[in-house]
């Protein structure tokens, strides 16, 4: 692919990007397909009608520069219009003439939907919203394509296909059940109400299960979900897909993670662990980091309007912290600020895509330092967007049960970490450890399990057992005892 960039000098001459080398890239999960280890978010600038039509220039540098990674949502202001335009500049769209099919199969196109219901028969308000005022996923499915790849009023030209469709900003596990509600047997049209996940799902197969796709469209290439506040919710989610049918987690990333309730030691490993593509964003904490208010964008002028800030963290220590998280594919971040000459000093894009390529694994310790230096010079109250910590939590749903053998059965969910990783599980008889079990990602419904096969009969006042999570950095957090 050809880019726009010639080699850097000073700082930047570690990384110079003639055409004919790559950028760095990692495969996205189970979706089988590589993407650039930096992409392009769809916030910031490009949801503004802006002068000289700056949204539709960022979008059409990031492709020129090589990224593969684009990513928006419906509920962006104007972001997949301004989308659509840099597309039909860049010759994205089919039927159109001098249409790029080679450019379109390097591409990784994503957007989102907040809308978590496909049908609703009882009447109910259906959950979620869309600010192109559907109510039903099928709705922002639409939507989505007319804008990216037709003429944006609802015609959807033959051969437009989004790679991901993601279910946006999941939350608790409230919507979680939303969105799976009757997604074994939309058929059936007694159901009350069906999640978006089955609408979804036939409109990737090709199926009509819904009784929404009477066409047989295959609009979708893959499934995710996102969100930044509970990573206990996208757990959940996982694990309650049993078909593997969500091939990717968008969640948010940043060294203050850790001081919230975090998703690198919670959310993100799961996610991992069933071979799902795992992206980052909030990077810079939607630009608290820089300075920008704690709030959600809702108007034009919310950018920061430099590369970085003196005597804060180095913008590029942001980009290799957030990239290091184990199963981390690629991370997205806005961009509010550009030069037309490339320069990395006054461009976000450049500066920003140049740092991904050279980000290497963190240690431990430089893990530690980042996240100190951030809490020293940018303090801790970034993550807005974020759950609190609620601590170290034990393992949840803990039981002990007698079996007819004799033996006692102890079943537990997974515990929740802080910002250390948990590394394993100790059983406790009474006072007595009885087992060690490593720490294994919690990817099933289905609880952990240890049995008692010594556990003695006839106990004056029974038996006692507890559960007991530990991290790596050596605290503990045990259940109450259950009695068997």
């Amino acid at each position: 692919m050809a880019t726009t960039f010639l080699p850097f000098s000073g700082k930047f001459a570690a990384w110079a990007h003639p055409s004919e080398k790559p950028l760095a890239t990692r495969l996205l999960g189970r979706t089988g397909r590589e993407v650039t280890t930096f992409g392009l978010a769809g916030g910031n600038k490009i949801q503004w009608d802006l002068p000289g039509d700056e949204a539709v220039q960022i979008v059409v540098k990031a492709v020129r520069a090589g990224m593969t990674y684009i990513e928006t949502a419906n509920n962006y202001f104007l972001s997949q219009e301004k989308m659509g335009k840099a597309f039909e500049i860049l010759n994205l769209k089919p039927g159109l003439p001098g249409y790029d099919h080679s450019l379109r199969a390097r591409l990784f196109i994503a957007t989102k939907t907040a809308l978590r219901q496909s049908i609703v028969r009882d009447g109910s308000t259906p959950m979620g919203r869309s600010s192109g005022g559907g109510t039903l996923v099928l709705a922002d499915i639409e939507r989505s394509l007319t804008q990216f790849f037709g003429d944006g009023k609802g015609q959807i030209p033959e051969g437009a296909y989004l790679d991901l469709m993601q279910v946006h900003h999941i939350g608790s596990k409230e919507e979680v059940d939303a969105v799976f509600e009757g997604f074994e047997n939309p058929e059936d049209k007694s159901l009350p109400r069906v999640g978006a996940l089955a609408c979804l799902l036939d409109y990737r197969d090709g199926t009509n299960r819904t009784g929404l796709n009477p066409q047989h469209r295959k609009w979708i290439r893959h499934l995710g979900i996102t969100g930044h506040e509970s990573p206990a919710a996208h757990m959940y989610a996982i694990q309650r897909d049993t078909t593997n049918v969500l091939d990717t987690l968008l969640v948010a990333v940043n060294p203050n993670d850790p001081r919230y309730f975090c998703h690198q030691t919670n959310s993100i490993p799961v996610a991992h662990a069933k071979g799902m593509g795992v992206i980052g964003m909030k990077v810079f904490a939607d630009g608290v980091m820089y300075g920008l208010k704690q709030e959600y964008a809702h108007r034009p002028g919310q950018s920061v309007p430099t590369v970085g800030q003196p005597d804060k963290l180095p913008y590029e220590d942001f980009i290799r912290y957030s990239l290091n998280p184990p199963g981390m594919s690629t991370i997205i971040t806005g961009i509010g600020l550009t030069d037309k000459d490339d320069d990395p000093e006054r461009d976000q894009l450049v500066a920003n895509l140049a740092a991904a390529q050279t980000a290497k694994p963190l240690s431990d310790r430089e893990k530690k330092d980042i996240e100190q230096t951030v809490a020293e010079l940018h303090g801790t109250r970034t993550n807005f967007f974020q759950r609190p910590s609620s601590g170290f939590q034990p393992p949840q749903g803990f039981a002990a049960q007698r079996k007819e053998s004799g033996a006692v059965r102890l079943e537990w969910h997974s515990a929740y970490a802080t910002g250390d990783p948990i590394v394993r599980y100790e059983v406790y008889r009474r006072h007595e450890r009885i087992a060690t079990i490593p720490f294994r990602p919690q990817t099933t419904l289905a609880p952990f399990s240890y049995e008692d096969t010594a556990a003695p009969r006839g106990h004056t006042g029974g038996l006692y057992y507890l559960v007991r999570a530990v991290d790596a950095a050596g605290r503990h957090a045990d259940t109450l005892t259950a009695k068997a």
